[in-house]
């Protein structure tokens, strides 16, 4: 098996891809088996996530897709990666399964599994431990405020009436404008004052770049209702029944993408997705993305009608590593 490192041996995986209804986006690493000049199998590896799996069907049976994947392993146990994710067809999942991974969600369409010594239901009751969580009347919303927003404040404070306590999950996945480490701290700040909140981290499993990787391309593609769906079955598998959850709060949305992830929460939960008007700023509804540009423009003065003020000062003290 050959480490593609030419450009022209990722364009020969990107056609190969193409043959199995797969996109080929850069990876930290990509694999390729050869008959001659010809790829007859592929994978790729991206953070810690195992994807773009693909055999030859005229190869199969000879257990060429057992040989990838082990040497991909054997690949990333030396590199000291341990906990793996596998993002694959569901026709695959077996291979996988047979190598000790265990299955998270499968669709008609797409498989998810992990290694099997941290698997999704020990990291969900840690938080449910870690952070107390016994309330019998729950809700909760998932956000990922970059940055936080008087719109975020808003939604979450008027969620937070309608319950004994309110879970605001901060998407973890570092994949946005600001860090992961800097939005949990503006929506800790910005929140402070409501008891019930309880502010913690989405977790590999919510919004992230194995669940759902096309909501950080932030384009209108095809896969974003598979992708949606996947992370809303977990939600719906895992999330609800382990913490108690009685209703997620969504704020309605313009943006294409993320409206397509509402729409398909609303058909997965039905009744457990409650969806709340926007706060507006005179006709304009208040959004991250909004920010951002007067960010740019470094228009502090209309940031503030925009922002808590913790949020505020924290945007003019910004400095990012470049």
């Amino acid at each position: 098996m050959k480490l593609a490192i030419l450009s022209q041996e990722k364009e020969k995986i990107k056609t190969f891809l193409n043959n199995f209804g797969l996109k080929f986006q850069d990876q930290d690493y990509s694999f390729y088996i050869e008959d001659g000049a010809k790829i007859i199998g592929t994978v790729s590896v991206k953070g810690n996530i195992i994807q773009n799996f693909a055999v030859d069907p005229a190869y199969q049976g000879e257990n060429l897709a057992g040989v990838m994947i082990s040497e991909v392993l054997s690949f990333l146990q030396k590199r000291k990666i341990y906990y793996l994710q596998v993002y694959t067809n569901p026709k695959n999942k077996e291979i996988f399964r047979s190598l000790g991974f265990l299955e998270i969600i499968s669709t008609e369409a797409v498989s998810l599994l992990e290694s099997a010594h941290r698997p999704i239901l020990r990291v969900l009751n840690e938080y449910k431990k870690e952070y107390n969580i016994d309330d019998k009347d729950l809700g909760c919303t998932v956000m990922n405020c970059n940055p936080f927003t008087f719109g975020h404040r808003y939604l979450i404070e008027e969620a937070s009436k309608l319950h004994k306590r309110l879970l605001v999950f901060v998407v973890e996945e570092d994949s946005s404008f600001f860090s992961y480490r800097d939005r949990l701290r503006l929506v800790q700040d910005g929140t402070k004052d409501l008891v019930n909140v309880t502010v913690l981290p989405s977790s590999d499993y919510l919004v992230s770049s194995l669940t759902f990787p096309t909501y950080f391309l932030k384009e209108d593609v095809d896969e974003v209702v598979i992708q949606a769906k996947c992370d809303a079955l977990i939600f719906r598998k895992y999330f609800l029944p382990i913490f108690g959850i009685k209703e997620r709060y969504l704020g309605t949305e313009t943006d294409p993408l993320t409206n397509k992830y509402n729409q398909v929460l609303k058909e997965v939960l039905e009744d457990k997705v409650v969806i709340m008007d926007r706060l507006k700023n005179g006709s304009e509804i208040i959004s991250a993305s909004l920010v951002r540009k007067l960010f740019a423009l470094k228009d502090f003065e209309s940031l503030k009608n925009l922002v808590p003020k913790t949020t505020l000062e924290f945007l003019k003290n910004y400095e990012r590593d470049s």
